[in-house]
């Protein structure tokens, strides 16, 4: 595969970023976008030749995405499939171009909901790159409205339930093991144990956007957050005991939607589904995980709560997590009754952990753990629902076992 470096920033851990990165099929096209960058004078330029996959490979080993991301589906049995996997691996805010042979405007229509800026059909010339990337103002000429990150709440039925232990694991999970970029929201404004858990300290960056919010901007909120990690960040707050502080109308949700242009996942955690910022929270949720337990107090609240939640004006999809925080006792509620209470499914329970868990979160570490059954694994599956990769390998296992009857 050749490729052509013209200059790099280097992150953290010293891995390169560029703000153009384009995957080609072929020599011609490769020497048409050299000839372009030049001309444009981008210094911070990787051009390679190669298809979907290595556009794949590369941008999972880099530490953040490129402001423009182009790349040629010649050669595509299933375009809108390889974008979909692309897509994984790019925060959301990558502009992406998309180059093939095919003069098909069912394709451009296609490729322009699952959110590719453009769609441009070989030969590719110079003219033709000007007239689509502007440069000059960092962005594709507009086509179709920007693909942006997933809202995702937590919140309990009762305290105790182990809503941040899930949320906080949740996220960890997504930027560690998934490549997502994750921002954690902690909405206890008095010190949640999000920051304990994970051995950070709080910034108070949640009450400094929240009170600015007419003066927001992506740089503004990138400030606030604390890094874990190069793909998880924390937004969260210490303050004083008895020190309310009031936000204007629609603030939190500026603040989410401009980390969702940033991440692809941005996780609420709720810990007071009626404080201050739980009801806007609830508003603007694409999705919302409800945490109980076997208790009959537990039962009777998740009643209220998916009542609560789901009579809102968006209606966001609520699942269930039956969690187990303490060691199993007689007297709990059987999951069968449960879910007979409340009338659907538990998407997930959650099993008692002893020791892995409290050792963890004790450290600031994520919990190490072996067997089949246990927290991580139900973290990963929950992860796998959300991210659609269940989904995905049936897909492929169905596929595959279609070709081998034919």
């Amino acid at each position: 595969m050749s490729t052509t470096e013209i200059s790099f920033f280097k992150g953290k851990q010293g891995v390169r970023i560029a703000d153009f990165i384009a995957f080609v099929a072929d020599r011609k096209t490769e020497q048409v976008l050299k000839s372009f960058v030049l001309e444009q004078a981008m210094p911070h330029v990787h051009i390679a030749v190669g298809n979907v996959d290595d556009a794949i490979a590369h941008l999972s080993k880099i530490e953040r995405s490129p402001l423009f991301l182009l790349v040629d589906l010649e050669g595509s049995v299933m375009p809108l499939s390889d974008l979909g996997r692309l897509a994984e691996v790019c925060e959301p805010s990558v502009q992406v171009v998309a180059l093939g042979e095919r003069n098909d405007v069912g394709l451009f229509r296609s490729l322009l909901k699952i959110g590719v800026r453009d769609y441009l059909v070989k030969p590719l010339t110079v003219e033709l790159l000007k007239r689509t990337v502007n440069v000059s103002e960092g962005k594709v000429s507009p086509v179709t409205l920007a693909r942006a990150g997933k809202t995702i709440a937590f919140a309990g039925a009762r305290g105790g339930v182990g809503v941040t232990t899930l949320a906080l694991n949740l996220a960890r999970y997504l930027a560690e093991d998934t490549h997502r970029r994750v921002a954690y929201v902690d909405l206890t404004l008095c010190g949640g144990a999000a920051n304990s858990m994970l051995g950070t300290q709080s910034n108070n960056g949640l009450v400094d956007v929240l009170q600015n919010v007419h003066r927001l901007d992506p740089q503004y909120v990138e400030r606030t957050l604390v890094a874990n990690g190069s793909r998880m960040f924390v937004l969260s707050a210490d303050i004083d005991y008895g020190s309310a502080k009031a936000f204007e109308p629609g603030a939190l949700r500026r603040v989410v939607e401009l980390l969702c242009d940033s991440f692809h996942y941005v996780i609420l955690d709720i810990g007071d589904p009626n404080g201050p910022l739980a009801a806007e929270a609830f508003d603007h949720a694409s999705r919302v995980y409800l945490v109980s337990d076997r208790s009959v107090h537990a039962t009777r609240e998740t009643i209220r709560m998916l009542r609560y939640i789901e009579d809102r004006d968006n209606n966001p999809p609520t699942s269930v997590l039956l969690n187990n925080p303490h060691a199993v006792s007689s007297g709990k509620v059987q999951q069968s009754d449960f879910m007979t209470a409340i009338g659907r499914s538990v998407l997930h329970e959650v099993q008692f952990e002893p020791k892995t868990l409290a050792t963890a979160e004790n450290l600031g570490e994520a919990p190490v753990e072996r067997g089949q059954n246990g927290f991580t694994q139900t973290i990963a599956r929950i992860a796998n629902d959300l991210t659609g990769q269940h989904a995905m390998v049936e897909r492929t296992f169905l596929s595959k076992f279609k070709l081998r009857r034919a």
